[in-house]
């Protein structure tokens, strides 16, 4: 695949992330629950701090993310299951399709969730509002807000 020229102050990496839809992890998160049944249902921005740890290279990314009080974690819920095409949720009255629901359970179980960013520490970030299981692979991060978006 052809790429542009870098422009000045841009960076690349060599390192392979594959093609199609071959995802790459960037890191993982280091939470408060070690079960699945302990983790929130619903995110809560004043709960307990958790840590988003970026492996080299993708750590370069990180410049500049400390000047915003929210971001975006892409996750990959490695620990649900990815066959159920239906589900009875505990607040429904009958069994609904996994497109209509926030379950974790889906055919690509990809989470996205705002959390409050606290502080940058190298290639760690310390933030609050993480509602997933210790170790839980991280995809992307992405300002919360982006006034060029």
């Amino acid at each position: 695949m052809s790429h542009k020229p870098l422009k000045p102050g841009e960076e690349a990496t060599d390192t392979p992330l594959g093609a199609d839809a071959t995802l790459g992890f960037i890191g993982h998160v280091e939470t408060p629950w070690k079960r699945l049944s302990d983790c929130p249902k619903r995110a809560d921005p004043e709960g307990p701090e958790s840590l988003v740890v970026v492996n080299a290279p993708w750590d370069r990314a990180l410049e500049g993310v400390e000047g915003f009080d929210w971001i975006e974690l892409y996750l990959w819920f490695h620990k649900a299951r990815r066959d159920l095409l239906l589900i009875a949720p505990h607040h429904a009255d009958g069994p609904r399709g996994v497109f209509s629901l926030r379950s974790p359970v889906r055919p690509n179980p990809i989470a996205v969730t705002n959390v409050r960013l606290i502080a940058r520490e190298g290639a760690r970030l310390r933030v609050a509002g993480l509602e997933a299981l210790d170790g839980t692979p991280l995809l992307d991060i992405k300002p919360g807000r982006c006034p060029y978006a």
